[in-house]
């Protein structure tokens, strides 16, 4: 490794480590690399001066941070508010020196969650935060009107909330057709390292590199909608390989292909056993050419549950690819079996 090389890796090893050993840094780099304290020293100097970290404290009480660099502004809402122009003039100017692919994805995330609370949120005002530090750039939307799942919740007539939570990761999810596709929520989910939904009693939370989703309960409810998307820097996710993941070539590349993630149907409802929680599952599907279940988390289902999905669904729906995924044992002993139409007994709930 070149010299440069090297001095680069000891930087970004820093900026990752830096939280996890604020006392001890120096050290760790120290028996990382190989080299000694004073040279580790020097690095964090270095950094420290660029304005990456702050130090704080003397001698053996020495602290190390990342600094991190924020910007707040409200913003009035009315049917007049253009969110590119609030892009423009608030948040593209504090992001400027990002990444192309990094800058385009907050572009777009910004902008449709912004464009959610002018044409969803029945909310007078929205306060907006940008931060910026060198291993994280946030971006936090929030509103004090209706409540995203509440309002999901009110148009598709759900008795709960963690419904609304369920039918919005499915995607093309909208309370207003004629001007939305519902694609906006679940793409920005899906390109950020972490997002997440803070609404009413509910903490919604996905992390792309884990395609892992937790739902919350919250004991203090929030009125209105918290959103806030997350990614490095240094990432080199692209907005088009999202797009392109979840398009299908045989609908002209169009959003086509979902990800229906089991485990928030299973938190909404209880066990899955019953074809009542299997149609909810199923709710909408019709809307995609692929869809891909992921049973990750998942212990059991029952027969009935697996029966209406993978057999009678796939009957009634043969335009639609059914393909599950991440199954233990069990869960592919009942898929296999209601895939090779294996009827089922009387004393099995229906």
């Amino acid at each position: 490794m070149s010299r440069r090389g090297e001095r680069d890796a000891i930087r970004a090893f820093i900026i990752q480590e830096v939280q996890a050993h604020p006392v001890d840094i120096g050290r760790v780099v120290s028996e990382r690399f190989g080299i000694s304290r004073q040279a580790a020293h020097y690095h964090l100097k270095q950094l420290v001066g660029k304005g990456v970290l702050k130090r704080e404290g003397r001698t053996r009480n020495i602290r190390y941070e990342l600094l991190a660099f924020e910007k707040h502004a409200a913003f009035p809402v009315s049917k007049q508010t253009e969110e590119h122009q609030i892009w423009q003039e608030f948040a593209e100017p504090f992001l400027s020196g990002l990444r192309k692919n990094v800058l385009d994805i907050c572009h777009y995330g910004f902008t449709e969650i912004v464009n959610n609370v002018v044409d969803h949120s029945e909310s007078p005002r929205m306060l907006l935060t940008l931060k910026k530090s060198p291993d994280s750039v946030e971006i936090q939307v929030r509103d004090i009107g209706i409540g995203i799942f509440r309002k999901i919740q009110e148009e598709l007539n759900l008795e709960h909330q963690r419904e609304a939570v369920f039918e919005l990761s499915k995607g093309k999810l909208t309370t207003d057709e004629l001007h939305h596709t519902g694609e906006g929520v679940f793409f920005t989910s899906r390109v950020f390292d972490k997002f997440s939904i803070l609404s009413g009693e509910l903490f919604l939370t996905h992390r792309r590199d884990q395609e892992d989703w937790l739902i919350e309960d919250r004991h203090d409810p929030m009125k209105g909608t918290s959103v806030s998307m997350q990614i490095a820097p240094t990432s080199k996710q692209t907005l088009q390989e999202v797009f392109d993941y979840y398009a299908v070539p045989q609908d002209d590349y169009a959003f086509s292909r979902t990800r229906v993630v089991i485990k928030l149907a299973e938190q909404a409802s209880g066990p899955l056993v019953s074809r009542s929680q299997a149609k909810r599952v199923l709710g909408r599907l019709s809307k995609f050419k692929e869809v891909l279940f992921d049973f990750t988390g998942i212990d059991a289902i029952g027969p009935a549950f697996a029966d209406e999905i993978f057999r009678v669904y796939r009957t009634l729906h043969p335009g639609v690819a059914l393909v599950p995924l991440q199954m233990n044992n069990q869960v592919r002993r009942m898929v296999e079996r209601a895939v090779r139409h294996t009827p089922l007994s009387d004393d099995e709930p229906r």
